[in-house]
């Protein structure tokens, strides 16, 4: 099995996400050197490190920090609380895909000013979230929803804050989820000095890539 078909063997897996036109980009951009921001076990990373990229990668979930150590170069870091700990201009491309919006949109937004520092002038920056018109949920109670999903069953669902959810039982119990609306993703991003590239809407998911000016 080739290395890219390692990458897409499993469509629901959220952390094996890149396609041909990801890999395209990268070659586009004449891309070298690699952040993944949350890269859970650096799967992704060990990909496009075996395809002669220079990759690193920060991830704060200790489980999973346990199965990416002896993997790739991948740095304990606590994303949401501290600056990334890198130089300006660092990386040629900075992926985040999916486990960026597990916060309130502000803490969001901040990881966002941290990957334009790193991000070199002209580089890469994909991105993956929730999209929040997506979210097939239906009010059962006070502040509480359902959504029912053919391939993972009934969850449930505590609205906390405008566009942020707790799921109410499973690993991510209590953990807050923004969802992005993909124009307001797109504000959000040229609002810190990003170009959009493009935008998409995925099955719950908004998938995008800009540039930095």
């Amino acid at each position: 099995m080739s290395t890219f078909s390692r990458i897409m063997e499993n469509p629901h897996d959220f952390r094996i996400s890149l396609t041909k036109e990801e890999l395209d980009l990268l070659r586009r951009f004449k891309a070298k050197h690699i952040l993944e921001v949350f890269c859970g076990d650096a799967r992704n990373l060990v990909a496009l490190s075996k395809l002669g990229y220079q990759v690193v990668g920060v991830e704060e979930n200790k489980e999973l920090l346990e199965k990416a150590s002896d993997r790739i170069n991948v740095i304990e870091h606590p994303v949401f609380e501290e600056p990334l700990p890198f130089a300006g201009q660092r990386f040629d491309a900075v992926y985040s895909w999916q486990y960026i919006n597990h916060n309130f949109k502000n803490k969001i937004e901040r990881v966002f000013e941290e990957i334009y520092r790193v991000l070199k002038r002209g580089g890469l920056f994909s991105i993956k979230v929730s999209d929040f018109e997506q979210l097939n949920f239906k009010k059962i109670g006070d502040n509480i929803y359902e959504e029912q999903d053919l391939e993972f069953g009934k969850m449930k669902y505590k609205m906390i804050a405008s566009q942020t959810f707790i799921k109410l039982s499973g690993k991510e119990k209590d953990i807050p989820h923004y969802a992005f609306y993909k124009k307001e993703l797109e504000q959000v991003l040229e609002k810190i000095g990003f170009i959009v590239i493009n935008a998409r809407k995925i099955k719950w998911n908004i998938v995008a890539n800009f540039k930095k000016e």
